[in-house]
């Protein structure tokens, strides 16, 4: 038995393992193409031959279903969350790193902490939201120039 039909089978299942690891729709198109050279085996053409079967029917895959895999992909649907990175929020009870505190963003309570550790912010401070996570807010205080006279 020639070494060819296991090497197609190995790339086959390898591609296939790959594509059900990342969900990218990148290396399918190639175990596609594995498993027309393995079904070329069949007819015992020389391994150049397997080869060219694998690389012409990998890029008719990907030419065909590729537009199609674009088209079904969904796009993210902005979050309410989304409109709210970089705007100022009040803070209602003190917010640290360490310790979760409450900010108040467009009339709506919020859990708040500060994104970098140290930071402390004090009911009636301004903050700024940098991340959202879930129903926390990361915040960062919202520095203002003082003018010296």
């Amino acid at each position: 038995m020639s070494i060819d039909p296991i090497f197609w089978l190995i790339a086959a299942v390898g591609f296939l393992v790959l594509e059900g690891m990342t969900f990218s729709m990148v290396s399918v198109w190639f175990a596609a193409g594995s498993a027309a050279a393995l079904l070329s085996c069949l007819f015992h053409p020389p391994f150049k031959v397997q080869a060219v079967v694998f690389i012409v029917v990998s890029v008719l895959c990907l030419a065909a279903f590729k537009p199609l895999t674009q088209r079904l992909r969904q796009k993210p649907t902005p979050t309410n969350g989304d409109r709210s990175l970089g705007r100022e929020a009040k803070v209602l009870t003190p917010v640290s790193a360490e310790e979760t505190g409450r900010v108040r963003l467009d009339g709506v309570d919020w859990n708040a902490r500060c994104a970098t550790p140290g930071d402390t912010l004090a009911p009636g401070q301004s903050c700024r939201v940098t991340e959202i996570h879930s129903t926390l807010l990361i915040v960062e205080p919202v520095l203002t120039e003082s003018s010296t006279h």
